[in-house]
Protein backbone atom coordinates (compact mmCIF):
# COMPACT_ATOMS: atom_id res chain seq x y z
CA UNK A 1 0.00 0.00 0.00
CA UNK A 2 0.99 3.28 -1.15
CA UNK A 3 1.86 5.84 1.30
CA UNK A 4 -0.49 9.09 1.04
CA UNK A 5 0.59 12.69 -0.50
CA UNK A 6 -0.09 15.86 0.93
CA UNK A 7 -2.98 16.71 -1.62
CA UNK A 8 -5.02 13.51 -0.54
CA UNK A 9 -4.65 14.11 3.06
CA UNK A 10 -8.03 16.11 4.72
CA UNK A 11 -7.48 18.65 6.68
CA UNK A 12 -9.88 19.43 9.89
CA UNK A 13 17.39 16.30 13.85
CA UNK A 14 16.12 12.55 15.27
CA UNK A 15 14.47 11.42 19.06
CA UNK A 16 16.28 9.51 21.45
CA UNK A 17 14.90 6.10 22.95
CA UNK A 18 13.63 5.78 26.46
CA UNK A 19 12.74 2.60 26.03
CA UNK A 20 12.22 0.10 29.30
CA UNK A 21 14.37 -2.31 29.60
CA UNK A 22 11.96 -4.12 32.43
CA UNK A 23 10.50 -7.47 32.26
CA UNK A 24 7.24 -5.75 32.67
CA UNK A 25 6.85 -5.05 29.06
CA UNK A 26 3.80 -7.09 28.89
CA UNK A 27 1.55 -4.42 30.87
CA UNK A 28 -0.94 -2.49 28.97
CA UNK A 29 -0.38 1.41 29.34
CA UNK A 30 -3.13 3.07 31.66
CA UNK A 31 -5.88 4.78 30.90
CA UNK A 32 -3.76 7.83 32.08
CA UNK A 33 -0.68 7.24 30.20
CA UNK A 34 -2.94 7.09 26.96
CA UNK A 35 -4.58 10.72 27.93
CA UNK A 36 -0.92 11.54 28.45
CA UNK A 37 0.26 10.51 25.56
CA UNK A 38 -2.68 12.25 23.28
CA UNK A 39 -2.18 15.61 25.25
CA UNK A 40 1.95 15.72 24.33
CA UNK A 41 0.97 14.77 20.82
CA UNK A 42 -1.28 17.65 20.52
CA UNK A 43 1.62 20.35 21.97
CA UNK A 44 3.84 19.88 18.97
CA UNK A 45 3.75 19.59 15.12
CA UNK A 46 7.16 18.72 15.05
CA UNK A 47 7.23 15.28 13.08
CA UNK A 48 10.41 14.43 15.21
CA UNK A 49 9.38 15.00 18.54
CA UNK A 50 5.95 13.33 17.84
CA UNK A 51 7.90 10.40 17.24
CA UNK A 52 10.33 10.69 20.29
CA UNK A 53 6.84 11.08 22.20
CA UNK A 54 5.67 8.27 21.16
CA UNK A 55 9.07 6.27 21.12
CA UNK A 56 8.75 6.72 24.95
CA UNK A 57 5.47 5.49 25.02
CA UNK A 58 5.77 2.65 22.76
CA UNK A 59 8.86 1.78 25.30
CA UNK A 60 6.70 1.21 28.06
CA UNK A 61 4.85 -1.68 25.64
CA UNK A 62 8.44 -3.08 24.78
CA UNK A 63 11.53 -2.33 25.14
CA UNK A 64 12.72 -1.67 21.41
CA UNK A 65 16.28 -0.96 19.86
CA UNK A 66 15.38 0.51 16.90
CA UNK A 67 11.84 2.78 15.55
CA UNK A 68 11.67 3.87 11.92
CA UNK A 69 8.74 5.99 10.78
CA UNK A 70 8.54 5.53 6.72
CA UNK A 71 6.30 8.50 5.02
CA UNK A 72 6.14 10.06 1.56
CA UNK A 73 8.13 12.87 2.36
CA UNK A 74 10.87 11.27 4.18
CA UNK A 75 12.34 8.36 6.77
CA UNK A 76 12.36 9.74 10.00
CA UNK A 77 14.07 7.22 12.72
CA UNK A 78 15.76 7.54 16.22
CA UNK A 79 19.06 8.20 17.17
CA UNK A 80 21.00 5.17 17.53
CA UNK A 81 18.57 2.58 16.41
CA UNK A 82 19.64 -0.77 15.70
CA UNK A 83 18.19 -3.99 14.42
CA UNK A 84 16.97 -6.96 16.54
CA UNK A 85 16.05 -10.90 15.77
CA UNK A 86 12.51 -9.64 16.75
CA UNK A 87 10.77 -6.98 14.22
CA UNK A 88 7.78 -5.52 13.64
CA UNK A 89 5.89 -3.95 10.59
CA UNK A 90 2.78 -1.59 10.98
CA UNK A 91 0.60 0.61 8.75
CA UNK A 92 -0.81 3.59 10.06
CA UNK A 93 -4.43 4.34 8.55
CA UNK A 94 -6.45 6.76 8.96
CA UNK A 95 -10.16 6.66 6.87
CA UNK A 96 -8.89 4.75 4.65
CA UNK A 97 -5.67 6.47 3.74
CA UNK A 98 -2.16 5.08 4.59
CA UNK A 99 -0.35 7.98 6.51
CA UNK A 100 2.85 6.20 7.65
CA UNK A 101 4.47 2.83 8.35
CA UNK A 102 6.10 1.67 11.42
CA UNK A 103 8.77 -0.61 12.03
CA UNK A 104 10.19 -1.49 15.37
CA UNK A 105 13.19 -3.65 16.31
CA UNK A 106 13.46 -5.21 19.69
CA UNK A 107 15.67 -8.08 21.49
CA UNK A 108 11.75 -9.13 22.80
CA UNK A 109 9.66 -11.19 20.59
CA UNK A 110 6.33 -8.94 19.26
CA UNK A 111 3.42 -11.43 20.57
CA UNK A 112 -0.19 -10.72 19.69
CA UNK A 113 -1.33 -9.33 22.82
CA UNK A 114 1.40 -6.75 22.79
CA UNK A 115 0.85 -6.13 18.63
CA UNK A 116 -2.84 -5.20 19.76
CA UNK A 117 -1.05 -2.94 22.51
CA UNK A 118 1.06 -1.27 20.33
CA UNK A 119 -2.02 -1.27 17.67
CA UNK A 120 -3.91 0.80 20.28
CA UNK A 121 -1.16 3.55 21.07
CA UNK A 122 -0.68 4.17 17.31
CA UNK A 123 -4.54 5.26 16.99
CA UNK A 124 -3.85 7.71 19.53
CA UNK A 125 -1.09 9.21 17.35
CA UNK A 126 -3.23 9.26 13.76
CA UNK A 127 -4.64 12.68 14.03
CA UNK A 128 -1.69 14.19 15.09
CA UNK A 129 0.73 13.10 13.17
CA UNK A 130 -1.36 13.38 9.95
CA UNK A 131 -1.34 17.52 11.32
CA UNK A 132 2.04 16.90 11.63
CA UNK A 133 2.76 15.13 8.26
CA UNK A 134 0.72 18.38 6.71
CA UNK A 135 3.04 20.79 8.40
CA UNK A 136 6.38 19.22 7.74
CA UNK A 137 5.49 19.12 3.96
CA UNK A 138 4.64 22.63 3.50
CA UNK A 139 8.03 23.12 5.35
CA UNK A 140 9.83 21.27 3.08
CA UNK A 141 8.05 22.76 -0.37
CA UNK A 142 9.08 26.43 1.40
CA UNK A 143 12.79 25.27 0.79
CA UNK A 144 12.41 23.56 -2.02
CA UNK A 145 12.92 23.99 -5.68
CA UNK A 146 9.73 22.85 -7.33
CA UNK A 147 11.24 22.39 -10.53
CA UNK A 148 14.13 19.88 -9.86
CA UNK A 149 13.25 19.23 -6.14
CA UNK A 150 16.77 20.59 -5.30
CA UNK A 151 16.99 23.03 -2.25
CA UNK A 152 16.17 26.51 -3.11
CA UNK A 153 18.00 30.14 -2.56
CA UNK A 154 16.43 30.23 1.18
CA UNK A 155 17.83 26.68 1.61
CA UNK A 156 21.04 27.34 0.50
CA UNK A 157 21.31 30.75 2.79
CA UNK A 158 20.18 28.91 6.04
CA UNK A 159 22.79 26.17 4.63
CA UNK A 160 25.39 28.31 4.27
CA UNK A 161 24.84 30.56 7.48
CA UNK A 162 25.50 27.29 9.25
CA UNK A 163 28.14 25.59 7.31
CA UNK A 164 30.31 28.86 8.30
CA UNK A 165 29.13 28.63 11.85
CA UNK A 166 30.39 25.15 11.88
CA UNK A 167 33.86 26.37 10.37
CA UNK A 168 34.23 29.29 12.96
CA UNK A 169 33.80 26.84 16.12
CA UNK A 170 35.56 24.22 14.43
CA UNK A 171 38.48 25.86 13.14
CA UNK A 172 37.64 24.36 9.93
CA UNK A 173 36.46 25.28 5.98
CA UNK A 174 33.91 24.94 3.59
CA UNK A 175 33.31 26.03 -0.18
CA UNK A 176 31.06 27.39 -2.15
CA UNK A 177 30.38 26.46 -6.00
CA UNK A 178 28.28 28.68 -8.22
CA UNK A 179 27.63 27.13 -11.53
CA UNK A 180 25.66 28.81 -14.31
CA UNK A 181 24.83 26.85 -17.90
CA UNK A 182 25.91 27.87 -20.90
CA UNK A 183 24.22 28.77 -23.86
CA UNK A 184 21.11 27.82 -22.30
CA UNK A 185 19.05 30.99 -22.86
CA UNK A 186 19.02 30.05 -26.52
CA UNK A 187 17.22 27.09 -25.88
CA UNK A 188 14.57 28.59 -24.13
CA UNK A 189 14.33 31.02 -27.06
CA UNK A 190 14.67 28.31 -29.93
CA UNK A 191 12.80 25.61 -28.64
CA UNK A 192 10.54 26.67 -25.48
CA UNK A 193 10.58 26.26 -21.65
CA UNK A 194 9.99 22.76 -22.08
CA UNK A 195 12.76 22.20 -23.53
CA UNK A 196 14.66 24.35 -21.00
CA UNK A 197 12.99 22.99 -18.19
CA UNK A 198 13.73 18.73 -19.19
CA UNK A 199 17.55 20.60 -19.65
CA UNK A 200 17.23 22.08 -16.02
CA UNK A 201 15.87 18.75 -14.76
CA UNK A 202 18.77 16.89 -16.35
CA UNK A 203 21.29 19.02 -15.27
CA UNK A 204 19.88 18.47 -11.68
CA UNK A 205 20.06 14.75 -12.18
CA UNK A 206 23.77 14.77 -13.30
CA UNK A 207 24.99 16.94 -10.76
CA UNK A 208 23.34 14.90 -8.23
CA UNK A 209 24.33 11.51 -9.14
CA UNK A 210 28.36 13.00 -9.52
CA UNK A 211 27.76 14.38 -6.16
CA UNK A 212 28.42 12.64 -2.77
CA UNK A 213 25.70 12.09 -0.24
CA UNK A 214 27.38 15.28 2.20
CA UNK A 215 27.31 17.67 -0.22
CA UNK A 216 24.65 19.98 -0.62
CA UNK A 217 23.17 20.64 -4.17
CA UNK A 218 21.06 23.71 -4.80
CA UNK A 219 18.98 25.68 -7.68
CA UNK A 220 18.48 29.44 -7.42
CA UNK A 221 15.90 29.48 -10.53
CA UNK A 222 16.56 30.22 -14.05
CA UNK A 223 19.75 28.49 -14.70
CA UNK A 224 22.05 29.30 -11.63
CA UNK A 225 23.21 26.26 -9.37
CA UNK A 226 24.84 25.73 -6.63
CA UNK A 227 27.02 23.16 -4.31
CA UNK A 228 27.77 23.60 -0.69
CA UNK A 229 31.09 21.74 0.52
CA UNK A 230 32.03 20.72 3.96
CA UNK A 231 35.55 20.73 5.72
CA UNK A 232 36.18 17.52 4.26
CA UNK A 233 35.76 18.19 0.79
CA UNK A 234 37.52 21.58 0.03
CA UNK A 235 40.47 20.98 -1.10
CA UNK A 236 39.46 18.65 -3.74
CA UNK A 237 36.71 21.16 -4.66
CA UNK A 238 37.87 22.16 -7.98
CA UNK A 239 37.97 18.09 -8.90
CA UNK A 240 34.58 18.30 -7.79
CA UNK A 241 33.68 20.96 -10.05
CA UNK A 242 35.57 19.62 -13.18
CA UNK A 243 33.34 16.64 -12.49
CA UNK A 244 30.60 18.12 -12.58
CA UNK A 245 30.97 20.69 -15.78
CA UNK A 246 32.44 17.06 -17.54
CA UNK A 247 28.81 15.11 -16.38
CA UNK A 248 26.93 17.52 -17.70
CA UNK A 249 28.62 18.21 -20.61
CA UNK A 250 28.11 14.89 -21.40
CA UNK A 251 24.17 14.60 -20.57
CA UNK A 252 21.94 14.10 -24.46
CA UNK A 253 20.00 16.85 -23.90
CA UNK A 254 22.78 19.10 -23.17
CA UNK A 255 24.97 17.61 -26.02
CA UNK A 256 22.08 17.92 -28.24
CA UNK A 257 21.70 21.82 -27.51
CA UNK A 258 25.11 22.40 -27.04
CA UNK A 259 24.61 23.32 -23.15
CA UNK A 260 27.64 23.39 -20.91
CA UNK A 261 28.61 24.82 -17.82
CA UNK A 262 30.96 27.01 -15.90
CA UNK A 263 31.77 27.12 -12.40
CA UNK A 264 33.45 29.67 -9.71
CA UNK A 265 34.64 28.47 -6.37
CA UNK A 266 35.51 30.23 -3.16
CA UNK A 267 36.71 28.92 0.13
CA UNK A 268 35.57 30.17 3.29
CA UNK A 269 38.23 32.51 5.22
CA UNK A 270 38.28 33.13 8.90
CA UNK A 271 36.22 36.73 9.90
CA UNK A 272 34.38 36.53 5.74
CA UNK A 273 31.12 36.79 6.44
CA UNK A 274 28.43 34.92 4.11
CA UNK A 275 27.98 37.70 1.10
CA UNK A 276 31.47 38.02 1.20
CA UNK A 277 31.73 34.33 0.41
CA UNK A 278 29.04 34.40 -2.08
CA UNK A 279 30.24 37.54 -3.87
CA UNK A 280 34.22 35.77 -4.25
CA UNK A 281 32.11 32.73 -5.82
CA UNK A 282 30.07 35.09 -8.48
CA UNK A 283 33.14 36.70 -9.03
CA UNK A 284 34.83 33.80 -9.95
CA UNK A 285 32.23 32.93 -11.89
CA UNK A 286 32.15 35.57 -14.05
CA UNK A 287 35.65 34.71 -14.68
CA UNK A 288 35.29 31.67 -16.48
CA UNK A 289 32.40 32.40 -18.55
CA UNK A 290 34.75 35.40 -19.70
CA UNK A 291 37.81 32.46 -20.12
CA UNK A 292 35.23 30.81 -22.97
CA UNK A 293 32.78 29.28 -21.22
CA UNK A 294 32.89 25.44 -19.80
CA UNK A 295 35.20 26.47 -17.22
CA UNK A 296 36.15 26.22 -13.72
CA UNK A 297 37.87 29.10 -11.53
CA UNK A 298 38.32 29.67 -8.06
CA UNK A 299 38.58 33.11 -6.90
Amino acid sequence: MSLCLLSEISLPDAPSYAAVATDEYWRAPTVQQHQSLLAQLQTTLDLREQLQLFSMAAGNILPLTGLELQTAIGHYGAAGSASAEFQHRSLLMLKEQCLAKLHYCSEHPFTPLVCSKLQALEVEWLYSLRNALVVTRLQQMALKDTLTGLGNRRFFDDSLDKAIQLAMRSQSCCAVLLLDLDNFKQVNDLYGHTAGDDILIAVAKAMHSTLRATDSLFRFGGDEFAVLLSDEDVASSELIARRLVKAISRQHDCQQHHVTASIGIAHWQPGQTQAELFSAADKALYLAKEAGKNRVRQA
